[in-house]
């Protein structure tokens, strides 16, 4: 017979795991919520602003759904469609799109996963928010240089940490 202490942490090291994989929907504090992309976008937007660059700022779900959409007056028309690919890119291949663009090269990892899906974004600014190690969602910046994009990103998701009391994940980028 197993203890009932036992048998709970079974049970959580089981959901987490299965959370971890995408078998089973995560607790909601591992979720990113439409409050959580608009508490990025604001921190991105001033961050752009500060810099002086009109971005479009894009905030995926673990899947890759687009939560929120921003754009900036005065921002590329390119930047529209990048930034929602960067999101997306990040959150479905649970990395940012830097890293996924080393691993994509010649010899790399991942060679040729620029050519799986038109979405694949494999430059910076794109990049995940992870709790505990889980993918929660994605940030997408598209506007500036690639390091401006990438610093416009990590600025954001720091804020987004300090605003929820934690510190993020692994997975912000090279």
């Amino acid at each position: 017979m197993i203890a009932a202490v036992d048998r709970d942490r079974i049970i959580a090291a089981l959901v987490g795991e299965l959370g971890k994989r995408g078998l089973m929907e995560a607790p909601a504090s591992q979720r990113l919520t439409f409050a959580d992309a608009q508490v990025l976008a604001v921190s991105a937007e001033a961050k752009a602003r500060a810099l002086g660059l009109p971005v479009c700022i894009a905030v995926a779900d673990a899947e890759g759904g687009k939560i929120l959409f921003h754009r900036m007056d005065g921002s590329l028309p390119a930047s529209t469609g990048l930034a929602s690919a960067k999101a997306w890119t990040s959150a479905a291949y649970r990395m940012g799109t830097d890293e996924l663009g080393l691993a994509a090269q010649p010899g790399g990892m991942l060679f040729g996963a620029g050519h799986t899906d038109a979405r694949v974004v494999l430059f910076g600014g794109g990049i995940p928010c992870r709790v505990d190690g889980v993918v929660i969602g994605a940030i997408g910046i598209s506007g500036g240089t690639v390091d401006e994009d990438m610093l416009i990103a990590r600025h954001a998701l720091n804020e987004f940490f300090q605003a929820r009391g934690t510190v993020p994940g692994e997975g912000t980028g090279l």
